[in-house]
Order: structure tokens, then sequence, then C-alpha cells
């Protein structure tokens, strides 16, 4: 231990360690430099923005440019354009490059702990040392998929959401997706244009307009603050049952039309055939699961940090481990934490609390 405190005191000490440079830690970034701290940003990917020029071709956000900004630089795009996601990922990197904020790219982390005041943070090339850790690695981490009885047999083609990019990726024939949310709903339309499309759900999807006279509903949830209403609150309760709710109203006119078919939840699968909870069979040439993601924080190895269901302990991204810190979360603090438009109001307050 003491050779190793020995060779720790000739490395740089950052005072803020931030991992994860998507839009969260950037606009982190931009407080932690206004206090002229010594921080520095680490992420996986090689070019910031990765993660969203990742995701499939065609998405685009259901928030209108004016509700997609970081602080101190407004995305330069009309106030009625809802932007692609290269766009988005495009206005991250220039973000960074605007404000010169200290960047590690391609720096995977594999491990965080802490030894005597000091945070040990390994990635897959080096190991970098800090005073305080935020972790802005986002909702999106590990995906998931349901486990059933029985599987489908490997004839039958199957992506998660964040695998797929087009439909050319999918073969012709019937093609079932599973889960409603917005993703869920954007790719079954998507689909629809060129294969028959199934969409399995626990619930029939409730669906919201993206505007309400002549505004957008997010033009509506910041003017009342709905969209920064604390979980706890009676608002934000009411938020919270409303998780569900598919932005747009494109999947509801073709379920409508009868050109996407709504299915109950999966029961088992026998071959190619899909048995749902009705009791019906279907088969299917591939199968889309949009079914969201899970927390992954096996990097994460202090204890106390995480809970036995993998969530990581924190209040409003406080954690009970001094110096360590959460952002982006889900809910972290309202229901806008996880979107650009709740990051820069997020960041301002942890950097607060780190000074």
């Amino acid at each position: 231990m003491q050779k190793m405190q020995e060779s720790w005191q000739k490395q740089e000490t950052y005072e803020v360690l931030v991992i994860g440079a998507g839009q969260a830690g950037l606009a982190l970034g931009y407080y932690l430099q206004q206090q002229k701290k010594n921080f520095l940003l680490l992420d996986a990917s090689p070019r910031v923005g990765d993660s969203w020029r990742n995701r499939y071709d065609s998405l685009r956000l259901f928030t209108p440019a004016p509700y997609c900004n970081l602080p101190g630089w407004p995305l330069p795009l009309p106030k009625d354009y809802y932007p692609t996601k290269d766009e988005i990922a495009d206005y991250l990197e220039q973000y960074a490059q605007c404000f010169q904020l200290p960047l590690a790219l391609e720096q995977k982390v594999n491990s965080v702990t802490k030894t005597s005041g000091i945070f040990q943070v390994q990635t897959q090339k080096q190991l970098f040392l800090a005073r305080q850790v935020v972790i802005a690695t986002g909702p999106f981490q590990r995906p998931f998929v349901p486990n059933y009885a029985t599987n489908p047999t490997d004839s039958i083609l199957q992506l998660h959401s964040y695998q797929y990019h087009n439909p050319a990726q999918i073969p012709a024939g019937k093609v079932m997706v599973v889960g409603a949310g917005n993703s869920g709903a954007q790719l079954a339309v998507e689909l629809a244009q060129t294969h028959e499309v199934h969409l399995s759900v626990k619930r029939p999807p409730r669906f919201y307009p993206l505007q309400l006279l002549g505004r957008s509903v997010f033009w509506w949830a910041s003017k009342t603050g709905a969209i920064y209403a604390p979980p706890s609150s009676f608002l934000g309760k009411k938020m919270l049952k409303q998780a569900d709710v598919v932005y747009g109203r494109e999947l509801e006119v073709l379920l409508q039309k009868g050109e996407v078919q709504l299915r109950p939840e999966i029961r088992a699968f026998d071959q190619e055939q899909v048995i749902f909870q009705d009791c019906t069979q279907t088969s299917f040439s591939s199968i889309l699961w949009a079914t969201g993601f899970r927390p992954d924080y096996n990097w994460l190895q202090i204890l106390g940090s995480v809970a036995e269901n993998g969530t990581p302990v924190h209040q409003n991204g406080i954690s009970p481990i001094a110096g360590l810190f959460y952002l982006g979360l889900s809910w972290q603090r309202s229901r806008g934490s996880a979107l650009l438009l709740g990051a820069g109001r997020d960041a301002r307050y942890i950097a607060e609390q780190l000074s």
C-alpha cells in the first residue's frame, strides 16, 4: 500500500473526474470550467456524440431545438425544428470544442475504487486519480431482453434496438417489435413502410400530441414547471405514472388503419411461432427488441455505492460515498434529468455540491 501511495504522489490528482462526456458530462464541464476546477472528462467512445451517432438512422428527437440547449451555447437550429440524432451528436462535439473542455476519449472505465480519500479510476489504458468523481454515463447501459420459458429458433433474426440502424437489416417477412415506448413506436412506424409489423405490448400505448394549442408540449411543461417537478412531489408522481406515454400520433394512425397489428405480451416460443398471452400464435422472420436498458455498474467497486438491484444509491445525484456523484440519471431530480433540456439545470446543481 505504501509503494502504491508513493507512486500516486508522482501522478496528477484531479479535483474532479467526470466519467462520461455525453450531454450531462459536457454540461457539468461547462460549470467546472467556470469554477476554474482542475478536471477531466473521460469517455469510452472515440468521438464526442457517438452515443447519439450510433443509434438508428432515422431517429429524431421529439423535443424541438430550443429545448435541446446546453448551458452557454444554444443549438443553432430553427425553433420549430426537431433535430436528428446526427445533428445532436455534432452539436455535442462542437460544444466541447467551443469551450475547449479537457477530454480523454477511448477510455473505457474498468474499475472505480477509493483509498485514503482518493478515487482510483482504472481504464483499459491507464489509471486516473481524483478527489471527486461524477458518474455521467447516462441511463442506456446494458441492453435488456426478457427471459421466457422457451426461446425462438435460431432462424429468426433478433436485434435489440441499439443494434438496429435501418429497415435494410430486417429480412422479408413478418417482423415483431416488442415494447411500445417512444423508440418501439418510432421503429414500428418506420418498419411498417416495408414490412408487415406486429407490436407486442404489456398494455395498449397511450399517445400524446407533440403540440397543444400551437405550442410544443415542452413549452407548456417548461412554463408550468412540470418538467422540473421532483419525483416526490404530487405532480412528479403523476408524471411518473405517465412515463409510458408515446409522443406523436403516427403509430396511433397506423394502428387505427390496421397497418400495424397490436398484440399482447409474449408467453413463450415454439420454433418460428410466437405464443402470446391470449393463446394466439404467429410465426415471424424477425424480432426487434425495443425493451430498454438496465443499469450496469459492475465497475463501480465501492461498498455502498450501488443497491442490490444494481441501481446507484443517491439522493438528487449525491451519493452517500463522500466525493461521489451522479448526473444524467432518469428522474434524478425531475422528468427532465435524462433529457437535453434538463442537463444544464442538474449539472449546475451538482457543480454547486462539488464546490
